[in-house]
């Protein structure tokens, strides 16, 4: 049943969400929606080929949500269909494992009307652990690495200011339909990881910012398909390199290139100690296969770019900041590398 508190003079919004055996996980998301929305909106569930009918339970429960059946898992790139599907004048990029509170749409509808286009993200708080961080806006790195900012640490409102960030999270994006049609859909090549941190570049570069809403408040499990797997290092690694290769322009990566070659050999060192090796020699195999698709995106990319590598890195960040739960004796002095490499590296930008 819909929610009986709805405003219909409200805009309409689409909330698309990828269900992938999400069991109670993806039932207690969507409950969280019909209990805090008061806007007009529409569910649009993709479902991965799960093996739980755990949609086809949801379907049942809420009969008014539009269920699309994938024949196979096509990862986040199933987004396309739910935004081919959509009929809001906004568009809401939703994780399963995520639970919506009180105002969250409505603030992120505001935020937009006051601070015009662009993609937005809420504070993201910990599903398990409510009073730490999940996400304060994430980063990115000038040499291509994306972050959580404040990713566990408690949250103590120091994160409370409105702010343009990297980009924005893909457990919950906001904008408008007509943002993601200039923007363009979810880049296939990805499967999973940094399809935002390619989507908020992809913006940067048609001049489109990225936004972080701390009035609007969600809980996100995070990762529970592959938590921190080998496989999730695998696709890290990968895609941020496709993401370097074919977002710079090849002038770019021409002149960054031995400061990426030098950090390369300490990240795979990293790796090699963690057991992950193999992972990362995977991804660089297949960064090598993908060479056509990358190419492809890159010569697309070009013809709709409208600003130089040299605007864009304004909006990009030095540092890298690892999770609090996370950190060990090392990762000072691996910040310390990671700033020095990206200081020369923008000098190097700017030339």
């Amino acid at each position: 049943m819909k929610s009986n508190k709805i405003i219909k003079n409200e805009p309409f919004v689409s909330i698309i969400i990828i269900n992938f055996n999400g069991g109670d996980i993806i039932h207690e998301c969507i409950n969280s929606i019909y209990e805090t929305v008061m806007n007009r909106f529409e569910i649009i569930l993709i479902d991965n080929k799960s093996s739980d009918n755990s949609s086809t339970k949801c379907k049942k429960k809420w009969p008014e949500i539009k269920l699309i059946q994938n024949n196979e898992n096509i990862g986040l790139t199933a987004r396309n269909i739910g935004i081919k599907e959509s009929e809001g004048e906004f568009i809401v990029f939703l994780d399963s494992d995520t639970v919506v509170t009180n105002g969250w749409l409505e603030n992120l509808i505001q935020s937009f009307k006051e601070n015009g286009d662009g993609l937005y993200q809420p504070k993201l708080l910990e599903k398990k652990r409510p009073d730490v961080i999940n996400s304060a806006g994430n980063m990115i790195n000038i040499l291509g690495m994306g972050f959580s900012r404040g990713k566990g640490k408690k949250d103590e409102g120091q994160y409370e200011k409105f702010q343009e960030i990297g980009y924005t999270s893909g457990a919950c994006t906001f904008t408008s339909t007509k943002i993601i049609k200039k923007i363009g859909n979810i880049n296939k090549i990805f499967f999973s990881y940094h399809d935002d941190l390619d989507y908020g570049w992809r913006g940067w570069l048609q001049k489109i910012p990225s936004y972080y809403e701390p009035k609007s408040k969600i809980y996100h499990l995070g990762s529970p398909t592959l938590k921190w797997s080998a496989k999730k290092f695998y696709f890290l690694e990968r895609n941020r390199w496709i993401c370097l290769f074919y977002l710079y322009s090849t002038s770019t990566i021409i002149k960054i290139f031995p400061i990426l070659f030098f950090l390369e050999i300490g990240i795979f060192f990293y790796f090699l100690t963690k057991g992950n090796g193999k992972e990362k020699l995977r991804a660089l195999i297949s960064i090598f296969k993908l060479r056509k698709q990358i190419i492809q995106n890159k010569n697309r990319i070009n013809k709709n770019r409208v600003i130089s590598d040299k605007e864009v890195i304004k909006h990009f960040v030095n540092n890298f900041e690892i999770p609090t739960n996370f950190k060990e004796s090392s990762s000072l002095f691996t910040n310390n590398i990671i700033k020095k490499c990206s200081n020369i590296a923008r000098r190097l930008i700017k030339t």
